[in-house]
């Protein structure tokens, strides 16, 4: 059974997507995004995990779609929102970066805690928390699968922590391609992509 952890500091509220899913809040009370992160990588490590952030859109179907990859991936680590402004088929990687939505299978998340607070020990305060990761994971070897189309949406391009970035946010969702009858494999095409960052923008210009 695979369960849902979201972290938050509960400071934004959760779009209306997540009544999808039943999941475990993990909120940072310190602000400490990076000591927050470790320990709660050793919470999800006695569970097939998806780990969350509070600034994310699931998909239309989410639970259902994400766990058929699972299923076809149940092993390897799994980040279904990465790289959102570039095209690729569902891949492996070595550089991971972006966690919103991240699949953990049991037991790893524990020994990338490990490595990852050996790395924060020795660079204190240098590196944000995915950066950190990735250092870890090549550390110990482990290559994650980079997954296509995204299945979730990141609704932030500010950061908490300080990231801020206007390229945040991704037309290869799962839902735009749905909605205009596009396979992702032609998303790349370019009237397929001036269809897609029409969606986005529309999705983008309600909310203000």
């Amino acid at each position: 059974m695979i369960k849902y952890f979201v972290r938050t500091t509960k400071e934004r509220t959760l779009d209306n997507s997540f009544s999808q899913i039943e999941y475990e809040l993990l909120v940072d009370t310190e602000h400490k995004p990076v000591k927050s992160f470790i320990e709660q990588l050793e919470i999800i490590s006695d569970y097939d995990a998806i780990l969350l952030e509070d600034d994310i859109q699931l998909c239309r179907n989410f639970k259902e779609r994400v766990e058929a990859v699972i299923n076809q991936y149940p092993d390897k680590i799994i980040n279904f929102f990465t790289d959102p402004t570039h095209y690729f088929p569902t891949s492996e990687g070595q550089v991971f970066y972006f966690n919103q939505c991240t699949y953990y299978p049991k037991g790893i998340a524990k020994k990338l805690a490990e490595e990852m607070r050996k790395i924060e020990e020795e660079f204190p305060g240098k590196y944000q928390y995915d950066v950190i990761e990735s250092k870890a994971l090549n550390k110990l070897g482990i290559k994650h699968l980079k997954y296509r189309p995204c299945l979730v949406q990141h609704l932030d391009n500010g950061s908490l922590i300080g990231n801020k970035s206007y390229s945040r946010r991704t037309i290869y969702f799962i839902d735009y391609l749905d909605d205009a009858s596009i396979n992702y494999s032609q998303a790349n095409l370019p009237k397929n992509r001036i269809t897609l960052k029409y969606r986005l923008r529309r999705q983008f210009l309600k909310k203000k």
